[in-house]
């Protein structure tokens, strides 16, 4: 009795192109007209996601803005009414990003009052009022305000605000950012659309915040009608309209849940067409050719396909767990172009996985690994009634040493603070990088007394002179405790006050340890 051998890769792509040609070409006209569609939804599917990572783009902008004045509300110089010094530290913001022509700041209280505006030198005359809408909503809410575009009091031309309160204990000021279109101009233009596409991004409202063609003309005028409606009833749409310019386009939106700001692109009709039909003209070609060479090369290329689908199997499943990948030569350009593509992708996950775990700069691990640690570390408390102690660092007197010696030395500064802080402790023990010049300490099976110690050390060893190439840099530290179950349950909690009990430190003199009370 013969067994039925199983048919080959090889025989069943003769086959299956055997099967191919006559029904191909019977449905040429259907599948032609049916591609045309599908690569024209394509196109504007493609589009869509663009809109979509461009006004993610703009929300990132804006986080980056509201980020810096939310740490610039922090300023002590506002506390003590030395708005001089909180000038010019406004300017230095400013400029560490870039953003002198672009941006300023001001600083207002509740009846609009501006006490400093980076537009004009210190000490002139400011506006007595403010036209930034939204800025009771601060007082209100006490959250940060992105506004829709208005003409700036003091620059007399459009712009849009990003505002934070400003809280001594209560809001008594708002900190905002003025900032001129011509930003957002420079986001659109760096996506480098296509020539002839138009994008424009749109505020709450549907006003014109920056454009891709003759933003100056348009900048603060309502967009068309029928973009302002779709704008209005839909999150994401993709419609036929007519720019300001006449052109007739194919328009792609998405709406930022973030913001409420819009980001649109036109596609002139036209091209869109010329586009669709050169692409459903290399399409036929590339058909006919395929069914001309496939029947001659199955057979051929049958054999390599099986061998190089077999080498791929196991490269990809160590890929989902995570493994690193290694492919050895499969003797096939594509499957070796897949097999290079998963050991990239290894490679890229593992970066990935560690740069969203790590800080940067020091490598040490970031406020969300550090969170996820205490969080883990306080079941593991809880189940066996041990104890935790939190350690909040901050450093006295950086950013002085960062303003007078320049941020290569205070980069350099930080990584030699995170080298003494981990050969400080145990190697059970994890340090973190909180951002800026905060740090912070977890210290599992230790109760407060055996924190105060380290903390003691940690302070002695931070404190010592600095010395880079021939410069001696001198710094301190203030050290906060908190220690579970005493201080606090939750990871949020226990940081809170360990946090209250660094500035305590600080306000009791500096190079201080000080240990948070009970809850």
């Amino acid at each position: 009795m013969t067994t039925k051998r199983a048919p080959t890769i090889r025989s069943k792509l003769v086959l299956l192109v055997m099967a191919c040609v006559v029904p191909a070409s019977l449905m040429a006209v259907l599948l032609i007209a049916y591609d045309y569609q599908r690569a024209r939804e394509q196109l504007l599917a493609n589009s869509l996601d663009t809109a979509r990572a461009m006004i993610s783009v703009v929300d990132r902008d804006l986080a980056s803005i509201e980020s810096s004045l939310v740490a610039l509300a922090t300023s002590p110089y506002i506390k003590s009414g030395n708005f001089r010094a909180f000038y010019q530290q406004s300017q230095t913001v400013l400029k560490n990003q870039g953003s002198q022509h672009d941006m300023n700041i001001a600083l207002l209280d509740i009846t609009g009052k501006q006490y400093i505006n980076t537009r004009r030198p210190f000490g002139s005359p400011l506006p007595t009022r403010n036209n930034f809408p939204g800025m009771r909503a601060i007082y209100e809410t006490g959250r940060p305000v992105i506004s829709d575009i208005f003409i700036g009091e003091v620059s007399k031309r459009p712009l849009l605000a990003v505002g934070v309160p400003v809280f001594d204990p209560g809001i008594r000021y708002n900190l905002n950012a003025g900032i001129f279109p011509e930003r957002f101009e420079r986001l659109l233009l760096q996506q480098k659309l296509p020539a002839g596409w138009i994008a424009a991004i749109f505020d709450g409202n549907g006003k014109i915040v920056a454009r891709t063609r003759d933003m100056e003309r348009y900048a603060g005028k309502m967009g068309t009608p029928e973009m302002v409606r779709h704008m209005k009833t839909a999150t994401e749409d993709t419609f036929e309209s007519v720019t300001y310019d006449g052109i007739s386009v194919q328009t792609v939106f998405s709406r930022s849940s973030v913001s409420n700001w819009s980001l649109a692109i036109g596609i002139p009709t036209q091209s869109l067409h010329q586009e669709l039909r050169e692409t459903l003209f290399w399409l036929v070609l590339a058909t006919v050719g395929l069914l001309i060479c496939s029947l001659a090369a199955a057979w051929a290329i049958g054999g390599r396909i099986a061998d190089s689908v077999n080498g791929l199997t196991g490269p990809a499943l160590a890929l989902g767990t995570g493994e690193k990948v290694d492919v050895p030569p499969l003797h096939l350009r594509e499957a070796d172009e897949v097999g290079a593509s998963l050991m990239q992708a290894s490679v890229m996950l593992q970066n990935a996985q560690h740069r969203a775990n790590h800080d940067g700069l020091t490598g040490l691990a970031n406020r969300t690994l550090f969170n996820e640690i205490v969080n883990q570390q306080l079941l593991l408390c809880e189940r066996n009634q041990s104890e935790l102690s939190i350690l909040y660092i901050d450093l006295d007197g950086f950013k002085i040493t960062n303003d007078k010696h320049g941020h290569e030395t205070g980069d350099r500064l930080l990584r030699n603070v995170a080298s003494r802080l981990k050969s400080g402790i145990r190697n059970s023990d994890v340090v973190a990088r909180l951002g800026g010049d905060e740090f912070a300490i977890v210290m599992v099976g230790t109760d407060m007394k055996n924190a105060k110690i380290t903390a003691e050390k940690l302070v002695q060893g931070v404190s010592e002179p600095y010395v880079f190439d021939g410069l001696s840099v001198s710094i301190s530290a203030s050290i906060g405790i908190a220690t579970y179950p005493d201080s606090g349950v939750t990871s949020q909690a226990l940081l809170h006050r360990a946090d209250r009990a660094m500035y305590k430190a600080k306000g009791l003199g500096r190079r201080r340890v000080e240990a948070a009370p009970s809850a």
